[in-house]
């Protein structure tokens, strides 16, 4: 694959609660062809999940997500759309999940795998399933689990990727540029004036944005701010600071929260945890430099780099 330079205004988004349930985790961030977030993990034979509540529990992130599921002899897909609130996943025991997390304005060519007129809408808040897939897309599947190593199964889904026109895995250029804009700026943006520099009333810019993305902007904001702020949390915790001693107005210099208040209660509608409680766990779990996807477990394999 073509080797490129880090940006650091690309679009990443933390995902932070895979944990201890969750056997021999890895994970590649790459931004060449195209930016996805990639994970492998396997799930254990007994999955209890009232031993630790944040077992597979994702965070909005503005995100589809491309499971591919190998459970005996048999492969299956799922697409995760973001969630608009924390939630749990549905996950099959004792099965190896390679995981593609595409960045938010990408799509992925769901009316191949599903043979329906899935849109990225449709998929938004939830989990759709696909136990049955067409032969091409059976092949597909089949031939990256055969694959003899993590790495060549990202080889081998950029590969099938290559083969589509730019059109078909992204949104427009104008919602693209909104979706950039609203990241650099933190989420810290008002909707209006975006919606005036491209001649659109709010309404209707919020309109075109929902039908596309599945979300308004206002949310994709408000996703963004708070994954701005669980980012620099995970970031300070890395370099030994206790940030859980840290006073919560630390956490929203800067931000477009009206009070700690409003920023106490949209983090916990987000991730199940109040601030303190997410800084304690980020504390423990945070201490791989370059973990970005599962909350720094002890055993990760995680990194971010360029094949």
């Amino acid at each position: 694959m073509d080797d490129t330079s880090y940006t650091q205004d690309a679009l990443r988004f933390c995902q932070p609660f895979f944990c201890e349930g969750v056997l021999h985790y890895t994970q590649k961030e790459l931004f060449s062809p195209f930016h996805i977030s990639f994970c492998e993990f396997r799930l254990g034979s007994v999955i209890d999940r009232n031993a630790n509540r944040l077992f597979m529990k994702c965070v909005p992130d503005g995100c589809i997500t491309v499971l591919f599921i190998q459970k005996g002899c048999s492969c299956k897909i799922e697409l995760l759309g973001t969630p608009l609130a924390a939630k749990q996943l549905i996950v099959y025991p004792n099965a190896l999940y390679f995981c593609a997390r595409l960045e938010p304005g990408m799509k992925f060519p769901y009316s191949l795998i599903s043979g329906s007129s899935l849109s990225t809408r449709d998929i938004v808040d939830t989990e759709i399933f696909l136990p049955r897939l067409n032969e091409d897309m059976e092949k597909f599947a089949q031939k990256l689990f055969y694959a003899p190593s993590f790495e060549k199964r990202i080889e081998a889904f950029y590969d099938y990727l290559k083969r589509f026109p730019h059109e078909q895995l992204f949104v427009n250029e104008t919602l693209l540029d909104m979706l950039h804009r609203i990241y650099i700026a933190d989420g810290n943006v008002n909707i209006k004036k975006m919606a005036d520099e491209v001649c659109y009333s709010e309404r209707q810019f919020s309109r075109i944005f929902s039908e596309a993305l599945g979300y308004s902007p206002k949310t994709f904001a408000r996703i963004v701010r708070l994954q701005h702020v669980l980012s620099e949390m995970k970031q300070l915790s890395k370099t030994g600071m206790e940030i859980a001693k840290l006073p919560v107005a630390s956490f929203i210099t800067g931000t477009d929260y009206s009070d700690q208040a409003h920023f106490q209660r949209e983090f916990k509608d987000f991730t199940t945890l109040t601030p303190h409680q997410f800084a304690v766990f980020a504390s423990k779990k945070g201490q791989k430099a370059d973990c970005l996807g599962c909350a720094g477990r002890n055993n990760c394999t995680c990194s971010k780099e360029n094949i």
